[in-house]
């Protein structure tokens, strides 16, 4: 694999190693170019470029994450260059996105705001250019019922969580775990995606779709042994995601998009003997 790297991003390594930098992590950085083909936002045109921005908001700071696409191919990586950039204002603020990690791949911003509900923008900038996108964040919500961490048996049917909001169903849940099998061998595992559906004022969890879900992360986390013993007691932790879409640039590729997101969590024990 390492031969398709180009002789340019070899030199480039080079370059890099003589003015102190790492020559592991450089060559890392050219093979994960030579297969994910990353491009540079200056070589492309705006309507080619599909900004990605996720935005949250946690005592009082609003937080922007934002990384470049290439149209909607999922693999390509555009880095910024040139004049391109991205940032981020809220109110009267505005600030540049930073780049996490020195890769210029993953970017963000802190912007203070407490508000309820801020009004987001976050830019594709080219020069003088803003190509703005605009979301408002989802009120704040919490876990009204149950307290605590009650447990749940397999054989109860059902799991009900009030939120202290009406049903969404642009709420999503997943469900990270610490448990045990029934040989005694133990695993964790986090974010795995559970379904849920309206019940009265709650949101109604399956235990048979849980059991299966907890059995799911067992396996994927030792895919060697197919019939490992079944998962039998866990510790969980049930995250709500509240999505809400903004408006993209029409400037910018139409597979663009900004994101505000809002979570809150609960936690239960789980015993599949009950």
């Amino acid at each position: 694999m390492y031969s398709a790297v180009s002789i340019a991003a070899l030199m480039s390594t080079l370059l890099l190693t003589a003015c102190g930098g790492s020559l592991v992590d450089a060559i890392v950085d050219d093979l994960t170019c030579a297969v994910t083909n990353c491009k540079d936002s200056a070589t492309l045109n705006v309507d080619d470029i599909s900004p990605k921005f996720t935005v949250t908001q946690d005592k009082g700071q609003v937080r922007v994450e934002g990384r470049l696409g290439y149209s909607a191919n999922l693999i390509t990586v555009v880095h910024p260059s040139g004049n391109d950039h991205m940032s981020a204002s809220v109110g009267n603020q505005r600030r540049d996105l930073e780049d996490e990690d020195g890769k210029r791949t993953n970017y963000s911003v802190f912007l203070a705001d407490a508000s309820e509900q801020p009004i987001v923008t976050a830019n594709f900038v080219r020069g003088s250019e803003l190509h703005g996108s605009t979301v408002t964040m989802p009120k704040a919500f919490s876990v009204v019922a149950p307290t605590g961490s009650p447990m749940i048996g397999r054989s109860s049917g059902k799991f009900l969580v009030q939120l202290s909001q009406p049903y969404s169903d642009q709420m999503s849940l997943s469900v990270s775990m610490v448990c045990k099998r029934a040989d005694g061998s133990s695993f964790d595992s986090k974010g795995e995606p559970l379904a849920s559906a309206p019940e009265a004022n709650a949101y109604r969890i399956s235990t048979l779709e849980l059991d299966t879900a907890l059995n799911r992360a067992s396996y994927n986390y030792n895919t060697q042994s197919p019939n490992s013993s079944l998962v039998q007691t866990c510790e969980l932790s049930f995250q709500w995601v509240l999505r809400q879409t903004g408006t993209v640039a029409s400037t910018l590729n139409r597979h663009s998009s900004i994101v505000a997101e809002r979570r809150a969590q609960n936690t239960a024990n789980y015993d599949a003997r009950l």
